[in-house]
């Protein structure tokens, strides 16, 4: 037991006596955790990517345009009104082929994601399947831009 002991703390002493080069630690490099510092005209192209990506989207899908697709990233899942949805339309208050207008946006950014949140109005071939809803997506930048992991929409109640 005592030889244990002695050689932990002959090893405690050498590692605190060793040079200050062995101890330095080389800066982390930039990955997708820990990107580099953006400049603020960087963040605000983003943010209007990240936006843009989700206006395609939301249009595309209204009108029941499979070319919505291209802009998800793989596995992306959808929550309407508090259901998983695998099938069109994946958005709230979508009744049919029709076309959308986003009102509110915001979008918060967080290294490779960002937030968007809209409401948005969707007119239909008629007006009484008009609907108006919210919705939270989630995107994800990849190489080919901003691309859609997960989306939460609800219609906001008619009074």
């Amino acid at each position: 037991m005592r030889r244990c002991a002695s050689a932990s703390t002959a090893l405690l002493l050498l590692a605190l006596t060793a040079p200050a080069a062995r101890a330095q630690r080389r800066p982390t490099p930039p990955s997708r955790d820990n990107p580099p510092a953006q400049s603020p005209s960087q963040i605000v192209a983003d943010a209007d990517a990240a936006r843009a990506a989700v206006a395609a989207f939301v249009s595309t899908e209204a009108r029941g345009d499979a070319g919505a697709d291209t802009l998800l990233a793989p596995g992306a899942d959808f929550i309407m009104t508090g259901v998983k949805v695998h099938t069109r339309p994946r958005l709230a208050g979508l009744n049919g082929p029709g076309e959308t207008t986003i009102g509110e946006s915001e979008c918060t950014l967080a290294g490779a994601f960002a937030w968007v949140v809209i409401n948005y109005r969707f007119a239909g071939r008629t007006s009484d399947l008009d609907e108006v809803a919210r919705a939270t997506f989630i995107l994800e930048r990849q190489r080919a831009g901003w691309r859609i992991r997960h989306v939460h929409s609800s219609m906001v109640e008619r009074w």
